[in-house]
């Protein structure tokens, strides 16, 4: 291991200077100042550049000259030194097949670049914990196989649990790591079934894996796996557990070493929560609003029904920010996202692109429909908000665009409906406009 996670090497293959330039800004101004890039534009030197840099995370364009980033992610792959070496891949658009075919051939994760700042940090640092906790836990596997006595001194210090039993799926040793992480106590599971410590599912898999051990000496794919655990109090918990063998006074003992990744699994879902999610209100923000837009229009092209795209702009919203603050309107904007909400079905989406201005999506609804659901988003966004002590009063502009009739992708529709919220905005506020390049008539 050559690195440390204080001064984490980033390796970057891309022939596109422009993103080196991106990512060395990024790096610069992040107070931790512990992501250090080393970049290539040369495909070909890739790899001498990574034996030299012997990075903690790899960034791989996809499209490159000369060199595709798939090839190269093959020629890592098959390389001794970067077989485990976290790789994401780049691309300048988001394509189903290129990233499913990166994931099969080894990729770790696939960014369409460059991505919002927060989530590129968090991503290269949450691989480059990975790939620290990696080899960090195979140098002590290493250890543990080759000093039998160390073994047993250091697993009673160590924090991961650590659970040795015979063929027969019989405890033989039991760490305080393990009476932390499962609550049983030594003598409660010392001659005991090991499955007990596992759900029914992965108490099937943990077998497979002792049989997988004894035919070939080891796991094949890959020594750490994520299971889940089943404690005393009959409470699941997710880990990651490595499993080995070692003879013992001629016999052979499988020894697991299990750790807690509670905190760990927190943390992913709170990224990928601020990945799709506005943290102000909850609802879905432009990234995830997009991706429910482009799954309506496939489906509403798939079942021949229409929907209605709805642009939602906020009147006199900057005045509440100006007078009453920025606490004042950030509560006018969770109130308001609460007040629409309530006003759409289940089945519909609703969310935040930035600022005051938010969209709808009406699935399978009629344009009468759409007056209906227009009208009760304008009169609850029409009513007093209280702002803690303070009273406001504001309105909406509504622009109405109709799939299909108004536009077959995305772009066209949030486009058109734009501009019908303005023709709103501009005919007198408070009121809702359907798109109509001709006549633009309510």
């Amino acid at each position: 291991m050559n690195f440390t996670l204080e001064c984490v090497p980033v390796l970057l293959v891309d022939d596109q200077e422009i993103t080196g330039y991106v990512l060395n800004k990024i790096f610069s101004e992040d107070a931790r100042n512990d992501l250090i890039l080393h970049a290539t534009n040369t495909p070909l030197d890739a790899l001498p550049k990574a034996k030299e840099v012997d990075p903690a995370v790899i960034l791989l364009d996809l499209v490159m000259p000369g060199v595709d980033g798939l090839t190269l992610l093959e020629r890592f792959r098959q390389h001794p030194d970067f077989a485990d070496t976290p790789i994401i891949m780049l691309s300048s658009h988001e394509e189903s097949y290129f990233k499913a075919k990166a994931f099969e051939m080894g990729a770790n994760d696939y960014l369409v670049k460059l991505p919002e700042k927060v989530e590129l940090l968090a991503r290269l640092r949450y691989h480059a914990r990975s790939h620290y906790n990696l080899l960090k836990n195979r140098k002590s596997h290493q250890i543990l196989k080759e000093k039998e006595l160390q073994f047993r001194i250091v697993t009673q210090s160590i924090q991961e649990a650590v659970v040795a039993s015979d063929l027969d799926g019989i405890i033989r040793f039991w760490n305080q790591g393990a009476v932390t992480l499962f609550g049983y106590d030594r003598d409660e599971v010392i001659g005991r079934q090991v499955d007990r410590l596992f759900p029914h599912s992965f108490s099937t898999a943990f077998k497979e894996s002792f049989k997988e051990l004894l035919s070939t000496g080891s796991l094949q794919k890959g020594d750490i796996r994520e299971w889940q655990g089943l404690r005393k109090d009959g409470q699941q918990v997710p880990m990651e557990i490595s499993i080995n063998s070692w003879s013992e006074e001629g016999k052979t003992l499988i020894a697991s070493v299990m750790r807690d990744i509670t905190q760990r699994k927190h943390e992913e879902e709170r990224i990928r929560y601020q990945a799709h999610y506005d943290l102000l209100t909850d609802l879905p923000n432009r990234n995830l609003f997009i991706q429910h837009l482009d799954e309506s229009i496939s489906l509403a092209h798939r079942q021949s029904v229409s929907f209605s795209l709805l642009f939602i702009d906020l009147d006199r919203f900057k005045w509440v920010n100006d007078t009453l603050g920025h606490d004042a309107g950030d509560l006018l904007l969770q109130e308001c996202a609460q007040r629409m909400k309530r006003c759409i079905r289940t089945t519909d989406t609703l969310g935040r692109l930035g600022g005051d201005e938010f969209t709808a999506i009406l699935y399978d609804i009629t344009p009468d429909g759409t007056k209906l659901v227009a009208r009760k988003i304008l009169d609850t966004l029409a009513k007093p908000f209280w702002l803690k002590e303070n009273q406001a009063q504001i309105s909406g502009s509504i622009g109405i665009t109709l799939y299909p009739n108004d536009g077959g992708d995305k772009e066209r529709l949030l486009k058109n409906a734009d501009m019908a919220m303005y023709v709103a905005k501009n005919a007198g506020k408070n009121r809702y406009w359907f798109f109509n390049p001709g006549a633009n008539q309510e």
